[in-house]
This record gives structure tokens, sequence and C-alpha cells, in this order.
């Protein structure tokens, strides 16, 4: 193997070439080492992610799956990964590769299936890393963990793959070799082949002369069809082009495609056509699986690429601008204490005050929003926060007549928390409440908090509520109200809510909007609590 300094000696080099050279494999070699270090240390907890984004988002099959074989499996897929990664050995995801494929196969899991699973991976990657790595450190890592997934997918899906192509390709062996001698046996093998492809969750299908001929069950229901509507009809009347690409490939070809189901309604699919003998005469057979899902992932991930370089720049233009903010609203408080101004002249500089304000929390939240989160968490009372935050808010609840109650449990513990942040959830909830109220005459605000401890004492959750008595919140908007740059309001820029949402997520909570018994909306926020004195 070339090191640095191999690549540098005895090959006519310059000094400056070399050092440019050995710089950048040192640079990239701390990064591996740097990206190898975080992942070593956070082995549990993304295993622990994996496993949960697996039962609740791939299929109902992982759901019934036990939950310690499913986390044994994901440790085992989590280490293949970690060599790939760290140590550039192939040898323990080849294995696992094996593993899983005979165990899904068992278990009568699609392809898809199993290439989600091994995306979710990349998923978590590109939710965590940016929080860790800057710059080109987050490039390369993310560079690397995708080659790796991409690397991976494609070796588990070629053997899946192999493996399925083989068992049917010994099956149609069988049948085209007994079909003059042993007819009777042909038809209970030809019956046991129907079966399978019938079971598998691919869609499968044969055609001739571009007809189809033979489609299984699954087939039928992704394009909407039975089975015995979609044989004796042209393949181009359900996926459009497919001609042009029968023409196109040999004994084998992989292609993407638009498929059409019974509404006329088109959706991605891949197909892998083979050229086999069906009923002893030359024949395609093909295997469509749906891709939607993975243009989807596709799409996501440009679209974060491009949130982290609009973060960037917004990072840089809300810096100069709060500069220029700041310096503009000093000057203005000067102007008042020495001007002799009207009352009319006094309530103008007042507009121009609280316009620079607003302008500041824009910023504020914009910066929070494009930044990585550092959390210092320390042992706080939520119950104190929640009346300091309050108590932020008296004068303002006074001016618009909001009548507040505070119902706050004594017997809520300390948590670990960032007081900063936890702040900043705390104002932004009061703040949209306050903002409800002022459209209704019934104007009360009511922040509660509460402890649930496990059974064992040891552990439990700390919730806290900001409730209204507004017009509430529809339900439609309810679903995408964290949504970044999502806003009601007609001069809102929608960053509030979506920074509380970070910031609970970062203390490992979770928050939800619900519609009040009396309408209105309820904002729930729920923490762990474990308790580190035992």
């Amino acid at each position: 193997m070339e090191t640095g300094s191999d690549m540098c000696y005895g090959r006519g080099r310059d000094a400056r070439g070399c050092n440019s050279l050995l710089s950048s494999h040192i640079l990239r070699r701390e990064q591996s080492l740097n990206l190898c270090s975080y992942l070593s240390r956070q082995r549990n907890a993304i295993i622990d992610e994996w496993v949960d984004q697996l039962s609740q988002t791939v299929s109902d099959r992982y759901r019934k799956i036990n939950p310690v074989e499913l986390r044994r499996t994901v440790a085992l897929a989590y280490d293949g990964n970690y060599s790939v990664l760290c140590n550039h050995d192939w040898q323990p995801i080849e294995k696992f590769i094996v593993l899983i494929t005979r165990m899904r196969l068992e278990r009568g899991f699609s392809l898809s299936e199993v290439q989600k699973a091994f995306g979710i991976f990349r998923i978590i990657m590109l939710n965590r890393l940016p929080l860790i790595f800057q710059g080109e450190e987050l490039v390369n890592a993310l560079l690397v963990v995708n080659h790796s997934v991409d690397v991976t997918i494609n070796r588990f899906s070629e053997y899946f793959q192999g493996k399925h192509e083989e068992e049917m390709q010994n099956l149609l062996e069988s049948l085209e070799e007994k079909v003059d001698q042993r007819t009777e046996q042909l038809l209970s093998s030809e019956k046991r082949y129907r079966t399978l492809v019938e079971d598998i969750s691919d869609g499968y299908f044969v055609c001739r002369d571009e007809l189809l001929i033979f489609a299984n069950r699954a087939l039928g229901e992704m394009l909407g069809r039975s089975p015995g509507e979609l044989v004796g009809r042209e393949c181009e009347h359900f996926f459009a082009g497919i001609g042009e690409q029968f023409a196109r490939i040999g004994d084998r070809g992989v292609f993407e495609i638009e498929a059409r189901r019974c509404d006329d309604s088109q959706f991605p699919v891949e197909i892998e056509i083979n050229r086999v003998r069906y009923d002893g005469c030359p024949a395609l057979a093909g295997v469509c699986r749906d891709i939607s899902e993975r243009r989807k992932t596709a799409r996501k991930e440009l679209e974060h690429e491009r949130l982290l370089v609009i973060g960037r720049m917004a990072t840089v233009f809300a810096h100069e601008i709060r500069n220029s903010l700041s310096s503009i609203k000093v000057n203005v408080r000067i102007l008042q204490r020495r001007l002799g101004l009207s009352a009319n002249d006094t309530r103008r500089m007042e507009i121009i005050l609280r316009d620079i304000e607003k302008l500041d929390q824009l910023l504020r939240d914009t910066l929070l929003f494009s930044r990585c989160l550092e959390l210092s968490p320390h042992w706080c009372d939520l119950n104190q926060l929640a009346e300091q935050a309050v108590q932020r808010f008296s004068e303002l609840c006074a001016v618009h007549k909001i009548k507040v109650r505070l119902e706050l449990d004594e017997m809520v513990p300390e948590l670990k928390l960032d007081e900063k942040s936890m702040e900043i959830v705390f104002d932004n909830l009061l703040s949209n409440a306050i903002s409800a109220l002022q459209e209704v005459e019934r104007r009360e605000l009511i922040v509660t908090s509460a402890f649930r401890p496990a059974s064992d004492r040891k552990s439990g959750i700390v919730a806290f509520t900001v409730a209204d008595s507004g017009s509430g919140i529809p339900e439609a908007e309810r679903e995408r109200i964290f949504e970044p740059f999502f806003s009601t309001r007609e001069n809102g820029i929608g960053l509030g809510l979506s920074n509380v949402m970070r910031v609970v997520e970062q203390h490992n909570g979770v928050i939800r909007v619900d519609v009040g018994p009396a309408g209105g909306a309820v904002f729930t926020v729920s923490l762990p609590w474990q308790n580190e004195t035992e």
C-alpha cells in the first residue's frame, strides 16, 4: 500500500508538490479518525435510532420482529459499516449480507424493504453529521458514508437478486428439460413455480412479442388491476417506452421507467429483465419494483444539502445585518435623549425601535436555525424556568388583558437542560399564544407542568404545556406547524416553532400540538428524566 511518503519520493515531484500531497493525505486521515471516533462513541445511540426507524417507517414485517432479534441484526449491520468506513474491511458486511439475505427471504421480505433498512443508516448520518462536523470535514464524512451505503446496498441487491434468480432459473430449466418425458411432473413443477412467483413481494411478469403472458398478484396490485386483466395486453400500455428498452438489452438489463395505474396516474419503477424460455419458447421475464420512496429519499438528500448552503449564507448575512441594526438602535436612543421631540415624533421613534426589535428577533431565529445547536446542560428547575418566562411576558399580557394561570406540579424533579435554549422554547410558545389571543374576546393562557415517573421510580417523563383559548389551529396546518419556513402569520417566516422542535429533540424530548377541550391550541413538551443519584 502506498503511503504519503511513497507517493512523493523517487518520482520526480518537487518539494512543494510533496508537501501539499502529504498535507492532504494527513488531513484525510485525521478526518477519517474523527469520523471513526464519533461512530465508536455513538454506537449504541445510532443502533437504537436505527431500530426505532425500522419499526416505525419501513414496513409491518419489521414491526413484527422480536425487538431483541432486531437490535442484534442492526448491531451486526452497524459493525459491518464501521469496519468498511474505519478499517476498509468488507468481510464483516459481506458475511452480514449472506446472513440477512437468508433470514429475510425465509420470512418473505421484499428486496425494497431490506434496501430501505440499509438506507436508514445513511439518513441517520445525514441528520447527525452536520451537528458534529463542518466544512470539508463534513463533506468528506458524508461522501464516505454515502459511498459505503451505496456499495453495500448494491452488493446486497446483487446477492439477493442472484439468489432469487437462481431459484427461478433452476426451476425454469427443470421445466424445460422434463417437458417431453414427464408431462405430469412438469405440471406439478409449474404449479410450484407459480405459487412461488405469486408469493414474492416484487412484481413479476413474463412477456413475448411485447405482450404480457404472465403476471403475478404483486404486479397486479402495483398497477391496480387483477393479474387476469394484465395478461394479453401490450406491455407498452402499462410501461411507457418499454418497447425501446427491450430493443436495447442483451440477455439481461436493468432500467427505470414510468408505470401507469388503472386511474392513469404514473409512478417510477425499476425493471430487471432476463431472456428466458417459457413454455418452451423464448420470452422476457421481468422483476418490477416501485422506486417512489427511493426517489423521495434522493430528493430529501438534495434538499438537505441545499439547506446547508442556505444556512451558511444566512449566517453571514444575519451577522452583518444585526451589526447594522445595533448601530441604528443605539443612535436612535441617543437622538431620543438629546432632541426635544414632539409627542408625534416620539411615537415615530418608538415605531422605529419596535421594528428594529422585530427584525433583530427574526435574525436571531435565522441564526439559531442555520447553525448547529451547542448545548451545555446542567440541573435546572423546570417550574422556575416556566415562572421566569411568564414573568418576562407579564407586562405584554397585562396590556392585552390576558389572564395567565400557572398550574405547576411541585413533584417535578430537576432536569439536565440547557437553560438558554429552553428559554427559547418557552418564549416562542408564549409569544405565539399571546398573538393568537389578541384575535379573540376570551383571553386565557395556561402554563402547566407534570411528572410521570416510571414504575421503578428511576426514570420518567416531565411534561409542560402552554395552552390558550384562541381560535385554534386547523388540522391541515397542525401537520406542518413545525416545518421550517411554514407560518400562519401574515409576516412570519416560520422558524420559531421549527427552532423549538430542534431544541426539544436535542434534549431527547418530543413536542406535539393538540386542540384544547374548549378550543384553542395546546402545545405539550415531554422531556425524559433519569435519576442519576443512584
